[in-house]
């Protein structure tokens, strides 16, 4: 699998720590130091409702969805799919597009940025299978959801996703969405 952009990888975190004991050891504070192996952050594609452009999501009905994730192994405790009515600021597709997607321009920060402003709505999969759907020789998730379980509102624009691999790194990806059938548009 090819490297990915704003990666720590164990090692880098193991050196970057050893050097922070040392400069304790011999005396010298270090924020160096500071790096641990919760900073791991990667990022892949996420497709919404394989082939339907705009991701359409009917928010009263109770329907499943499929989302494909451009990794092949996730924890699937930790994965989240998120609303959020924030544009993005980065350059990302109306829809992603699993045969063809364009996400390596997308860094954790970038995904992170909106999550601050996503207010606690988080639906979790019903159902996990891993698959090579895209064709590349690497498998990679399905994952269906529940589409109340989402709570959407008409001011929705991104899903989210938030999970963790398999050897413990945060996974970040982001697609569009298209909510109809909202009751409102902002509660609080």
């Amino acid at each position: 699998m090819e490297p990915k952009r704003h990666t720590w990888t164990r090692r880098s975190v193991l050196k970057r720590s050893g050097l922070a004991v040392a400069g304790t050891a011999f005396g010298s504070s270090s924020a160096i130091g500071a790096a641990s192996a919760t900073e791991c952050c990667k990022t892949c594609w996420m497709d919404v409702k394989p082939g339907c452009c705009p991701n359409r999501i009917d928010a009263s009905k109770n329907e499943v969805f499929t989302v494909y994730i451009g990794w092949p192994n996730v924890k699937p405790e930790s994965i989240r799919l998120r609303p959020s009515s924030t544009r993005a600021t980065f350059d990302t597709p109306t829809c992603q597009k699993y045969r063809n997607p364009r996400w390596k321009q997308v860094s954790c920060s970038d995904i992170e940025e909106l999550l601050t402003e996503t207010d606690g709505r988080a639906a979790s999969p019903c159902h996990q299978t891993v698959t090579d759907v895209d064709g590349d020789g690497d498998n990679d998730t399905v994952v269906r959801f529940n589409s109340c379980a989402l709570e959407l509102r008409r001011n929705d624009c991104n899903l989210l996703l938030e999970a963790e691999t398999g050897s413990g790194c945060r996974l970040l990806a982001i697609d569009s969405v298209a909510p109809c059938n909202c009751g409102t548009t902002k509660e609080h």
